[in-house]
């Protein structure tokens, strides 16, 4: 239940608020930081990356956790504690385009969350908690620390967008 309400949180966290923006809003940013275009493309990246790196392992057999043990510790750290650590940094693949489409990247969000609905419906509980996708810092992570981390990734950057909507208002 608690992975099916984190999916179904992610939209509300991060689009719903973005309703009635202008399409120039979308484009504009303090200088050095990410538009709300760039915001919303960098989180749909994260999210359709790894719910395709899932459905890539629908027919793979059970897999053994890889992960250092800093990465274990991390991963109970954030996880478990619930805060997203402010210091990651977008990974070059997680890197949004200078102008990217607003329709596009708003279609890359929902239909990523749309694929992990399908897998969290679709697959039973072994397979979900028996099949790992690399974080770059956390280690491996099933696809119910995968839904908690991009729940907390949503969060986080609901924040820089509430951040630069109160900027948008100042201008």
């Amino acid at each position: 239940m608690k992975v099916a309400h984190h999916i179904a949180r992610f939209e509300p966290i991060v689009l719903h608020p973005l309703h009635g923006l202008g399409e120039s809003e979308w484009y504009r940013a303090p200088d050095g930081k990410w538009t709300i275009a760039q915001i919303v493309q960098h989180v749909a990246i994260g999210i359709d990356l790894v719910a395709r790196s899932f459905r890539e392992l629908t027919d793979a057999g059970p897999m053994e956790r890889q992960c250092k043990p800093h990465q274990r510790v991390l991963r109970h750290m954030t996880l478990g504690a619930g805060q997203y650590p402010g210091t990651l940094k977008a990974l070059p693949h997680a890197k949004p385009d200078p102008k990217p489409d607003r329709d596009l990247v708003t279609a890359q969000f929902r239909m990523g969350v749309e694929q992990y609905r399908e897998i969290n419906t679709e697959w039973p509980r072994e397979r979900k908690l028996e099949r790992f996708v690399p974080h770059p810092v956390l280690g491996d992570l099933n696809f119910p620390e995968w839904v908690r981390f991009h729940f907390l990734h949503c969060r986080h950057h609901a924040g820089e967008i509430r951040r630069r909507m109160q900027w948008l208002r100042e201008q």
